[in-house]
């Protein structure tokens, strides 16, 4: 697996690239994957993707996904039953799609056509909703690029969140290639 330096010099690579207006929007996807160990070194250099992003005259926006999670799941009415009775949970998970479904929208919708929205901690929807399902439900909102940061595993087309779970096969372009 590549180091975050290796990352980066990929990332480089690819946001330096001329974007066409015509591009599928399932190929406006990034996926990012990297060896789950790195997932802290990322986030602390975080600023040197967004950097280089501005360097090539790209607006840069990031979302953590992992921030989404306690605050939705701790405001719900039934959290405290939850403790109680965990096994409650799946009934919740359709209303926490849609929240971050649409908070992932919201923050698609505010950039533009040179504009990237990063999306860092995918691992904390591990077992709530799948980052296929994610991307697949936003793509049409993508007017630049969507990075998603992914701590997992491509090989031949399909991706393994955590290295965890079944893959899956999307049409995003994989960092790196």
């Amino acid at each position: 697996m590549p180091t975050v330096d290796d990352l980066l010099g990929q990332f480089r690579r690819q946001v330096s690239l001329p974007w066409s207006p015509d591009t599928s929007r399932d190929y406006r996807v990034w996926i990012m994957h990297y060896d789950r160990t790195l997932e802290r070194r990322i986030q602390g250099r975080l600023h040197e993707f967004e950097a280089l992003a501005r360097q090539y005259g790209h607006g840069w926006t990031s979302l953590s996904l992992a921030s989404l999670v306690a605050p939705w799941f701790a405001a719900h009415e039934l959290f405290e039953a939850l403790a109680n009775q965990p096994d409650e949970l799946p009934g919740l998970l359709p209303d926490f799609e849609a929240h971050v479904v649409g908070t992932v929208r919201t923050h698609l919708r505010a950039l533009g056509e040179q504009d990237i929205l990063a999306l860092s901690g995918a691992g904390a929807l591990f077992g709530l909703m799948r980052v296929s399902t994610l991307t697949e439900k936003v793509a049409a909102d993508i007017k630049g690029r969507l990075l998603l940061l992914f701590p997992g595993r491509h090989e031949t087309g399909v991706y393994r969140l955590l290295d965890a779970r079944d893959g899956w096969t999307y049409r995003a372009l994989p960092i790196p290639a």
